[in-house]
């Protein structure tokens, strides 16, 4: 994404591979978002037995839990898209590119929801310092939660002991 910026920057003409190159990106995180689903996290069941809060933080964040190396790459992505769309929207202005600055400009409202989706920490850090009682309670879920994901997902200890 960074290159294809970068290009759009020396060429005007190339920022349409930039919105090309990036609506292909939120749409494959969009269809992985969705993937994971929607139906609730059981509480207190085998193998993680979650509270009732981190079964709530788990599953409305099911894409940053289920693959948490997927959602760490594609919150650097996202990162770099916010970043660049916030230097090319008016660098296109300038150079009389209107429809492409729009179009880029735009998409920073898909980068913050999208960021939303794969990074919980950085939202719910935010909206615990705006004195939401609901973000505070789920931050201090999350790292419970991480703690009962990692021991069961290890593997059994009898097992290997016979």
């Amino acid at each position: 994404m960074l290159v294809l910026a970068g290009w759009s920057f020396l060429n005007v003409t190339a920022a349409w591979l930039y919105v090309a190159g990036f609506v292909l990106f939120e749409f494959w995180l969009l269809r992985a978002v969705a993937a994971g689903g929607k139906a609730p996290v059981a509480v207190g069941e085998p193998p993680y037995h979650f509270s009732a809060d981190e079964a709530e933080l788990v599953g409305r964040y099911r894409f940053y839990f289920t693959y948490p190396g997927r959602a760490r790459a594609a919150s650097s992505v996202l990162a770099a898209l916010g970043l660049t769309a916030l230097l090319l929207a008016p660098w296109l202005t300038w150079k009389q590119a209107f429809l492409q600055a729009v179009v880029i400009g735009v998409n920073l409202f898909a980068v913050a929801r999208l960021t939303k989706a794969v990074a919980p920490l950085m939202v719910l850090r935010t909206a615990a310092a705006h004195a939401d009682r609901d973000a505070l309670r789920l931050l201090e879920a999350h790292d419970p939660a991480w703690s009962k994901i990692r021991a069961g997902n290890e593997p059994s200890q009898e097992g290997e002991s016979q």
